[in-house]
């Protein structure tokens, strides 16, 4: 059976504590939350993910705690390797590292480099890995330096905090094959994954691994509701913003739009939400269909086989419907049906 995330919204603190308990009381297994220090809209509210998924670890009991994600340069790997195990120490070793390669957005005004972005996620998992492992460190790498490193939390669990690395490129996929314990994907049709899990795969096999090992998730725009139409606009209107945001994942399905939005370039400012409202007419619906699961449970349950048959055996939700109705319709219609296909 593929196990069922969902996205958090961002929002205060309290609205998305309850989120997390519905979402847990529904069944769903991992709850996920963005890792940004700004949102594009510039009256929007964007806490810090790590204080937010510890406060958020007091309130559960069973869902894994992520973000989607964290990128190398705000933090020293030492640092985030800290505050993951933390946080993996609260949450009684729930706590997921979702490693991708960062926006301009949240290191450009902030002076912070990004350079060499591979390496710095490459040498970001061995040394954060070398540190879980507890004793003394010692690490030479291109970037990155620790002679006699060593945190302190006690671990609370037989495994180090899980990574999962975001990648949509050939030489990030073949990060996933060799470090990843998963691999996030976005705007990501089945037909993709199918293709693209080869390099993974391929990746992992030189690694002496099996993608078995590996948790395919599926980081994917929702619109589930008793609505078809409704459904189906929501999720195809958030499509659009993510398209506009990254162009060259529109242009693996034919189409071109301008890169203002691109978000290797793009810095927020005060007129930035409403500057990509204007533009979403720009991208058709038809690549935002292939990207998206929409309408009522059983259209969601045929997309979701769709994906399932591609190599994906996770899902993480971006919900676009109305929450609450959303997960009523997971709980009682969705896990269900999987939970009997076994």
């Amino acid at each position: 059976m593929p196990k069922f995330g969902v996205m958090i919204n961002l929002a205060p603190y309290e609205q998305m504590a309850r989120h997390v308990s519905l979402a847990e009381s529904s069944g769903l297994d991992s709850i996920w939350m963005p890792d940004h220090l700004v949102v594009e809209d510039y009256l929007g509210l964007c806490p810090e993910a790590w204080s937010t998924l510890s406060a958020l670890a007091i309130g559960t009991q069973k869902v894994s705690l992520g973000t989607s994600v964290t990128d190398p340069y705000r933090r020293h790997p030492a640092v985030l390797a800290h505050t993951v195990a933390t946080v993996n120490m609260i949450s009684r070793g729930r706590a997921v590292l979702g490693l991708g390669a960062g926006e301009a957005m949240n290191v450009e005004p902030f002076g912070i480099p990004w350079d060499r972005r591979l390496a710095r996620m490459k040498e970001t998992i061995e040394v954060m890995r070398k540190l879980w492992e507890g004793g003394m460190v010692d690490y030479q790498g291109e970037i990155f330096r620790l002679s006699k490193a060593f945190i302190q939390v006690p671990s609370t669990q037989k495994r180090s905090p899980r990574i999962y690395v975001a990648a949509n490129s050939p030489k990030t996929r073949s990060l996933v094959g060799v470090y990843g314990d998963g691999w996030l994907a976005e705007m990501m049709s089945p037909e993709r994954y199918t293709n693209d899990i080869k390099d993974v795969k391929n990746a992992a096999r030189v690694a002496g691994r099996d993608i078995a090992d590996i948790d395919v998730t599926c980081v994917v725009t929702t619109g589930i509701s008793g609505d078809y139409d409704s459904a189906k606009k929501a999720a195809v209107r958030k499509a659009k913003r993510r398209f506009l945001w990254w162009p060259k994942q529109l242009e693996t399905y034919g189409y071109h739009v301008m890169g203002e939005f691109d978000w290797n370039s793009l810095v927020i400012d005060k007129d930035t939400a409403n500057r990509i409202e204007e533009h979403l007419s720009d991208v058709p619906d038809e690549p935002c269909e292939k990207v998206t699961i929409f309408g009522t449970a059983e259209d969601c349950i045929d997309k979701i086989e769709k994906y399932g048959k591609s190599g994906v055996n996770s899902f993480e939700f971006e919900i676009e419907t109305p929450y609450e109705e959303s997960l009523e319709i997971i709980q009682k219609k969705i896990i269900p049906y999987f939970k009997e296909q076994g």
